[in-house]
This record gives structure tokens, sequence and C-alpha cells, in this order.
């Protein structure tokens, strides 16, 4: 009996909980997804696709992906915890944050460019400058295709307003 739970307790210790965790998550995050998407009635009776083909491919890639992420996390040994570099995950953090509170005061281009520099500077380059330059012309590149092209209006920002009318 004190080996079956020596064997037990060996074998808890060898899951790697993060990743198994990970992996349930998307499994269950895809299984909402396409109860949900069952729930919505196609739009029109001479187009097959409709309104839940997009969430059920959405649904099918959580599944699919945290499918192998559970099995490998309960399959193979866990390896040793690394310690975790804080600085990228608060500069995407505040990346995801600057848009929400800047977009209409600002716009949409001065907005992308921080963005796109707080990305780059995020996966370690160093050039501030030209991170800030191209992500200005994808800014710009963006408003444009989207304002003129698209016919969508993305903010260009009240401070902008006032200064061109």
């Amino acid at each position: 009996m004190t080996a079956q739970n020596e064997r037990a307790k060996f074998a808890f210790n060898t899951i790697n909980i993060p990743e198994a965790a990970l992996g349930t998550f998307a499994i269950l995050l895809g299984a909402y997804v396409a109860i949900d998407a069952s729930g919505y009635h196609d739009g029109s009776t001479y187009d097959g696709l409709g309104p839940s083909l997009l969430p059920y491919i959405i649904a099918a890639g959580l599944i699919f992906t945290g499918l192998p992420i559970l099995v490998r996390a309960l399959l193979a040994r866990a390896a040793p915890v690394e310690p975790i570099d804080w600085m990228p995950v608060a500069l995407i953090t505040l990346g995801l944050i600057i848009p929400i509170v800047f977009i209409v005061m600002l716009g949409w281009i001065p907005v992308i460019a921080v963005v796109f520099a707080l990305g780059a500077r995020a996966f370690g380059s160093r050039r501030i400058v030209l991170d800030l330059g191209l992500g200005l012309a994808f800014g710009i590149a963006s408003f444009v295709i989207f304002n003129f092209a698209l016919g969508r209006q993305l903010p260009s920002g009240w401070i902008i307003a006032r200064l061109f009318g």
C-alpha cells in the first residue's frame, strides 16, 4: 500500500500543472464557444454558411490546440520552473491598456505607433526611434486603408480634430 501511494505521489509531481491548466482552459473555452455558437440562428436560407461558422472554427482551434497541450502536460516530465522576466509582460500589458485610455484623445495613428514600439521592446528591440517610425507608418497605412478605402472611421483623436478642424 505504501509503495502504491509513493508511485501516485511521484506521478502527481511529474504533471506540469501550468501547462495542464492552460490545456484544460483552452478545451473548456472551446467547448463553451461551440455550445454558444449552436444557439445562433442562421440569417438566411440561401447561404449555407451563417453566423455560427466562425465561432465553430474558433472552437475547433481552441480544442485542437488545448488537447496536445494537456496530453503533453500529463505525459511529459515537468521541467524546472524558470524565473519569469516581468518586463515584457508589463510592456505588453501596457500596450493593451494604452489604446483603451488614449484612443479617443490622441487618435489611431499615435496610439498605434506607441503600441507597436512597446510590443517591439517587449520582444527585445532596442531601437526605439525606428520602432516608433515603423509604428507610425503602420498607423498611417491602416488609418488610410480603413478610413478611405473601406469607408470605416477609425478615431482621429480630438486633439487632431481641434488642430485641423
